[in-house]
């Protein structure tokens, strides 16, 4: 019985393709404004806050790191959110779920050039990142807006502006379903199919 490969498997349609590129162009806002932060910027920022850096050294001070905030830290003081690494890598993953290059491993990758993706190798990031993304962000969210408009209910920002707090997690949620759409695509496509 011969099986499709993930490299040979039908396209993901246009559709599920358009759903893909606006859940990535959503979360751009999000990396932006990170980004700017990173470099010392202040707009959205509590008056009398330092720099986001400067709380983080703060914070750190006198403490022994784990490995991962130990390099949080260090990337920040070298201009690098790392909320920003992995909006770009969800991004990554969102559009390899929909493209002919997010198929099969690229030449430049060792000992697997060239041979198609496992299939669980990125639905299984995808579909628990979906899971916690598209309810939390996309209906929790859509529903706190909804009492909030209506004075019943008020977001906690942490004193950051109202805006930026928008632009924080607004993007969260239609990334959320975009990528359980594509998830939901690649999965159907990737099945094994008798010849």
């Amino acid at each position: 019985m011969k099986t499709t490969s993930s490299a040979a498997m039908e396209p993901a349609s246009p559709r599920i393709r358009r759903i893909a590129h606006i859940g990535a162009i959503a979360l751009l806002p999000y990396a932006a404004m990170k980004q700017y932060w990173s470099f010392g910027g202040t707009w959205g920022i509590p008056a009398g806050f330092p720099s986001v850096l400067a709380e983080m050294e703060h914070n750190a001070q006198g403490k022994d790191l784990d490995p991962f905030n130990a390099a949080t830290l260090w990337l920040y003081q070298h201009g690098v959110d790392i909320t920003v690494v992995m909006a770009g890598m969800g991004i990554f993953l969102l559009l390899g779920l929909v493209s002919r290059w997010g198929r099969t491993f690229p030449r430049w990758v060792p000992f697997v050039a060239r041979r198609a993706v496992p299939r669980w190798l990125p639905l299984t990031p995808a579909w628990i990142t979906a899971s916690i993304l598209a309810p939390v962000f996309g209906v929790g969210a859509l529903i706190g807006m909804v009492l909030a408009a209506l004075g019943l209910f008020s977001f906690e920002t942490g004193g950051f502006s109202n805006a930026a707090f928008y632009i924080a997690y607004s993007g969260m949620g239609p990334y959320g379903l975009a990528l359980g759409a594509a998830a939901w695509s690649y999965q159907r496509r990737t099945r094994r199919r008798s010849a």
